[in-house]
């Protein structure tokens, strides 16, 4: 797995990926389904309280790692990705 971040792109360990929230993805505003897709999502996302708590997390925890990954660039450092903002 891949994370995508304003500073690059970069590995997300084993470790941290399996403890991430199983979410599907936001939809692209620009696919050709994407009104579908829209749908989809939010059927899903009103289905269960669990669902909002588990995109929330992801969400906080993606904009920590952004964050993180900013620092490190910034300062000349290698990037890892931690689990940092997940909890």
């Amino acid at each position: 797995m891949i994370l995508t971040t304003s500073s690059g792109d970069f590995p997300i360990p084993a470790g941290v990926a399996s403890r991430l929230p199983q979410v599907p993805p936001v939809p692209d505003p620009t696919a050709p389904q994407y009104h579908k897709a829209k749908r989809a999502f939010s059927d899903w996302l009103d289905a269960s309280p669990e669902h909002a708590i588990d995109f929330e997390r992801l969400r906080r925890w993606h904009l920590v790692q952004n964050d993180l990954a900013a620092a490190a660039v910034a300062e000349g450092r290698t990037f890892v990705v931690t689990e940092d903002g997940l909890d």
